[in-house]
C-alpha cells in the first residue's frame, strides 16, 4: 500500500477533480505490476496496472492482491468501472486504504466485489490516504475550491522591505531558488493561482511554472475597478490562462485575458464562481491585502509560509496566524528557509 500511495503522487497535478489513485498487484509475495491515475479523464489506476499484465489468466489472478489507495469505482463515469474490471480478470482479493465519498461509489464498489466472491480488506494506511487525497474530499463535501494561502516572511517577520512600493519595482527575494523551486511545484498543484492588483503592479510575477513540470494554473488577478495596465504583465506571454476579476461595470475586452464581472456578494460568492468554472484548487499568492481578506473570511485549507534567513527591519508586515486549534501542522527545512504547514483539521 505504501507504493501505491507512492504512484498515487505522481498524478499531483494532473488529477483533480478527480482523487490521485495507485494501484499494485501482488502475487505470491511479488509486486507484479503498478498503475497510477495519470491524468483526470483517462485510465484509473486499477486498470493501468491491469494493463500490464494481459497475459495473466484467471487462475494466476485468483492468487493475487490488488492493493489500492481508493475504493475501486462501481459506476460508469469517464471510464468503466473499476471494481467490474477487478471481478472480470478473476482477483482474488482487493485492499484499499478509503471509501471512495463520491455518492456514485461510497461502499458500492466494496459491495460488489464482496458480492462476486472477492476478498476484500479496507483502511490500510487510511490516515496517509485521506492526507495525500484531502483536496479531492473537499471537493465532495463543499461547493468552494481548495484554497491554499502561501507566503514568503523576513525572519523578523516582513513580506516586502516596502509598505508602498512603487509599481514596476519588481519582486525582492526573500527566499532561496529552493523556496522558488518548491512553490512552482504547489502552482503546478492546483487549477489556479491568485494575486491582487497591487501585487501585479509592484511585482508583475509571470506566475508560472518554470522550475519544474507541469501545467501552468489559471492566473486570477483581482482588480476591482480595472485599473490594471495590462499591456506590461508578464504573465500574459505565458501559455495558459489569465483571467481579470473585476466589479460588475468596469469589464473591457483584453486581448489574451478573460476579463469576468465577477465581484459582487463578497469573496464566499467569488469562490463559488470560480469553483463552477473549473477552479477545483485555489493557491493564493497575494499580498498582506489579500490574504488578510481570506484570513478574516476563513476562506482557506492550508497555509504555506516560507521564512527567510534574513531580517528586513522594517516594512510590510505578514499576516499574523494564531495558534491553530485543530489541524496538522509541520514545520520542516527548504534550502536555508523554514517552512511552517498547517493544514486545517
Amino acid at each position: 500500500m505504501q507504493l501505491a500511495l507512492e504512484l498515487a503522487e505522481k498524478g499531483s497535478s494532473s488529477t483533480l477533480p478527480n482523487p490521485m489513485v495507485g494501484c499494485v498487484i501482488v502475487l505470491d509475495s511479488k509486486a507484479i505490476a503498478e498503475g497510477y491515475h495519470e491524468k483526470y479523464g483517462e485510465g484509473h489506476a486499477e486498470a493501468n496496472a491491469l494493463a500490464a499484465i494481459p497475459e495473466l489468466s484467471r487462475e494466476d489472478l485468483a492468487r493475487a492482491t490488488a492493493y489500492v489507495t481508493l475504493e475501486p469505482c462501481s459506476h460508469i463515469g469517464k471510464t468503466d468501472p473499476c471494481a467490474n474490471l477487478l471481478i472480470d480478470r478473476g482477483l482474488g482479493r482487493v485492499v484499499y486504504a478509503i471509501e471512495d465519498p463520491n455518492p456514485l461509489v461510497c461502499g458500492s464498489g466494496h459491495s460488489l466485489l464482496k458480492e462476486a466472491g472477492l476478498e476484500v480488506v479496507s483502511g490500510v494506511l487510511e490516515d496517509q490516504a485521506r492526507l495525500m487525497n484531502r483536496k479531492f474530499l473537499h471537493l465532495q463535501k463543499s461547493n468552494l475550491p481548495y484554497v491554499v494561502l502561501k507566503w514568503a516572511e523576513s525572519l523578523d517577520g516582513y513580506m516586502d522591505p516596502e509598505i508602498s512600493a512603487a509599481n514596476g519595482r519588481g519582486g525582492v527575494a526573500i527566499t532561496s531558488i529552493e523556496t522558488m523551486r518548491h512553490v512552482h511545484q504547489l502552482r503546478a498543484e492546483n487549477s489556479g493561482v491568485l494575486i491582487g492588483r497591487k501585487t501585479a503592479e509592484v511585482d508583475n510575477p509571470s506566475l508560472n511554472v518554470r522550475e519544474v513540470k507541469g501545467p501552468n494554473p489559471v492566473r486570477i488577478v483581482i482588480d476591482p475597478e480595472m485599473k490594471l495596465d495590462e499591456t506590461k504583465l508578464q504573465m500574459m506571454d505565458n501559455d495558459g490562462e489569465t483571467w481579470l476579476i473585476c466589479k460588475p461595470g468596469f469589464e473591457r475586452h483584453i486581448p489574451g485575458a478573460d476579463v469576468k464581472p465577477w465581484l459582487e456578494g463578497g469573496l464566499p460568492v467569488l469562490m463559488r464562481k470560480l469553483r463552477r468554472n473549473g477552479i477545483h484548487s485555489l493557491f493564493v499568492e497575494g499580498g498582506a491585502f489579500t490574504h488578510g481578506k481570506f484570513l478574516a473570511e476563513d476562506l482557506y485549507n492550508e497555509i504555506y509560509i516560507f521564512k527567510g534567513v534574513e531580517e528586513l527591519g522594517s516594512g510590510m508586515n505578514a499576516p499574523l496566524i494564531t495558534q491553530p486549534k485543530s489541524g496538522k501542522v509541520r514545520e520542516t527545512s527548504v534550502g536555508v528557509d523554514t517552512l511552517w504547514h498547517y493544514i486545517r483539521g
